[in-house]
């Protein structure tokens, strides 16, 4: 069972309906290498849950190789035509008796990012009172919640009129906002299953709603860091625009856009550069994502090439200073001169002087525009 900050949490998927409204039986149909009952069981078993017990009914002599191959437990709800508030109470049923909590989720929501049980599980371990925890994103609430153990006394006297909905209703709960805009997509419809297979593609990109939920998190104690990311990201995307306007180059706006949002949420420790990029690894996002944050400081560009996003995020950060947009002269005049007496740390300033102003060139040759005038 997961552990984190002491405790032991299982995990319930619920997998024992027909897919009525679905072309394909939903637990076994493909999203890239896996299927989808698999991501959700990966998805728990991957972030250290040992109590991973999966609710079959439907089909399910299809689906138990599936789960015993992952190692999770499958429980049988032989009468799983009564509704998913059924396999809610016999999956708990099987779940061990001395656990803080567990995570409850359908088999239609396969893409959760890991963050968001990392972060419930944290509010869940400082938050004694409350017994629910409700990922949220975008003004909604999504999957799995997370129950406290004491629920399970509750849900299975419930005679399941409102489905755990009205289990909750009588609970103290919480919403918690999470980078994860996966917390809202099911899949029970065809076109629906077509947005999560393309949502897949693109999973370890988060979408600028997501970088900011996750800068507000990672950066809580430090609103500087919160107010100098938005400002970057203001100024990188109007360079991405620019550029994909002019055909030069083709550049991926929302890469950018998190990138710049994002590149600061390690500053104050050693390397802050590596260090933000190893914690976005660590997260599960790109390594594309993570090796522009990673040279956000120091990047060389190469002559001849296509402008490409990390320029435009280290560009960007060169041209705010704290929230205020100034031009790369004034910005490296002022700390060169403030490292007076200091040759080798002014010799980094103008490295990096010169890396700025020969990006700056390469945007403006590629849109045929001053920079002043974008800024």
């Amino acid at each position: 069972m997961l552990e984190m900050h002491g405790l032991k949490i299982g995990a319930l998927i619920l997998s024992a309906g027909r897919s009525s409204r679905q072309n394909g039986f939903k637990p076994i149909l493909p999203i890239g290498p896996m299927t989808v009952l698999e991501h959700c069981i990966h998805l728990f078993t991957e972030s250290g849950i040992g109590a991973v017990q999966v609710v079959l009914g439907h089909r399910a002599e299809e689906l138990l190789p599936i789960v015993e191959k992952t190692g999770a437990h499958p429980v049988i709800n032989q009468d799983y035509d009564r509704g998913m508030f059924s396999s809610v109470q016999i999956g708990l049923a099987a779940l061990p008796a001395h656990i803080a909590g567990f995570f409850v989720l359908p088999v239609d929501i396969p893409l959760v990012r890991p963050i968001t049980l990392e972060i419930l599980v944290d509010c869940f371990s400082r938050n004694p009172n409350t017994e629910a925890f409700l990922p949220g994103f975008a003004g909604r609430t999504g999957h799995p919640p997370l129950l406290r153990e004491n629920l399970r006394r509750d849900i299975a006297a419930y005679d399941g009129e409102k489905g755990l909905r009205g289990v909750l209703e009588r609970c103290r709960t919480t919403v918690v906002s999470v980078p994860d805009r996966h917390i809202l997509e099911d899949m029970d419809t065809p076109e629906q299953y077509i947005k999560i297979v393309n949502f897949w593609q693109r999973r370890d990109i988060p979408t600028p709603d997501e970088a900011e939920i996750l800068l507000l998190r990672e950066c809580r104690d430090n609103e500087d860091n919160v107010l100098h990311g938005r400002s970057v990201a203001q100024v990188a995307k109007r360079l991405a625009e620019a550029v994909n306007e002019s055909g030069a180059s083709t550049i991926d706006t929302q890469l950018v856009v998190a990138a710049a949002l994002l590149h600061d949420i390690a500053k104050g420790q050693a390397d802050h550069c590596r260090a933000g990029a190893s914690r976005l690894k660590a997260l599960g996002f790109s390594d594309q994502l993570a090796e522009i944050v990673a040279c956000h400081a120091d990047y060389e560009p190469v002559a001849g090439t296509a402008v490409n996003e990390a320029e435009l995020v280290y560009l960007a950060d060169k041209l705010v200073q704290k929230t205020k947009t100034v031009g790369l002269d004034t910005r490296f005049q002022t700390r060169y001169d403030r490292f007076a007496g200091n040759k080798e740390a002014r010799q980094s300033v103008l490295r990096r002087w010169r890396q700025a102003k020969m990006i700056s060139e390469r945007i403006e040759k590629s849109i045929n525009c001053r920079m002043t005038s974008l800024l």
